[in-house]
């Protein structure tokens, strides 16, 4: 019985120890992009993802322009799932942080609860 017991604790922390490498050695693959200023930054052939949480997906699409960008960070306009093709309201919440004039951007359905993020595809090395 002892015997078991020790062979499977030691299977266990064998599996959890390689998990945890796995995890912690794997390069970054994208950014949240959550300021004007981030959103500035991208430049046509760039590429982002939609991650929707209402359909529960990711969706890549190419930046085609920098006014298209700059619509996903202005108070009050909207963006689409491409996926789901939901629509929700673009907000800037919250107080600056830190002692920035920085709000950060959400977005949120009519009930005000935050659906969706945009990250923008970071190459991996």
């Amino acid at each position: 019985m002892k015997m078991k017991l020790a062979s499977l604790l030691l299977a266990g922390l064998s599996l959890g120890a390689a998990v945890t490498v796995l995890a912690g050695s794997a390069p970054q693959s994208w950014q949240t992009l959550r300021s004007a200023e981030q959103f500035k930054q991208l430049k046509p052939g760039d590429k982002i993802a939609y991650v929707c949480n209402q359909c529960k997906t990711v969706s890549e699409v190419t930046v085609e322009s920098a006014t298209q960008t700059m619509d996903h960070c202005k108070e009050g306009s909207t963006v689409t799932c491409p996926s789901c093709k939901k629509t929700y309201k673009v907000v800037l919440a919250g107080p600056p942080k830190f002692g920035t004039p920085v709000r950060e951007v959400k977005y949120t359905n009519d009930k005000g609860d935050e659906c969706l993020f945009i990250a923008k595809a970071v190459e991996r090395k």
